[in-house]
Order: structure tokens, then sequence, then C-alpha cells
């Protein structure tokens, strides 16, 4: 399955530095109020690892949209 958040950061380069080489793979898009959306195909989840991916979004507080709940940064 695919990862589906909404991050919450400063800048889409920040996003993109924080997703480092899977960021070429993933759709990162402006929303309001400084938010993020990102979405992360099931098959670039299956090649990095879906932990590895969330661990380098987890510098941001971000919203899961499967879970339907905000996750503080870490």
């Amino acid at each position: 399955m695919g990862i589906q958040i909404v991050v919450a950061a400063k800048s889409h380069a920040e996003v993109v530095n924080a997703l480092g080489n899977a960021a070429a793979f993933a759709e990162i898009f402006p929303l309001s109020e400084g938010n993020f959306g990102v979405s992360i195909p099931s098959k670039v989840v299956d090649d990095f690892g879906e932990q590895m991916l969330l661990d380098r979004v987890s510098i941001f507080r971000y919203f899961d949209l499967l879970a339907g709940e905000w996750k503080p940064p870490q």
C-alpha cells in the first residue's frame, strides 16, 4: 500500500530534502497554510521500505490520511 500524508513544512524543498532520493518517485504538492500533500506509490514503498520513508518525514508534523490523525515530529 502506498503512503498518503499531509506534511506541515516551511517549503517544498524541505519535504524533498527529507525524502532524499525517494522524492523523485513521490508526488509532492502544495496545500494551504504551509502544508504539503505527499503521495508515495506502493512500488516505491516496497522498494524503500515503509518505515524508512515514515522515519524520513517524521521530522515534520504530518497527517496520516489512512490513520486519520496528526503525528507529532520525532
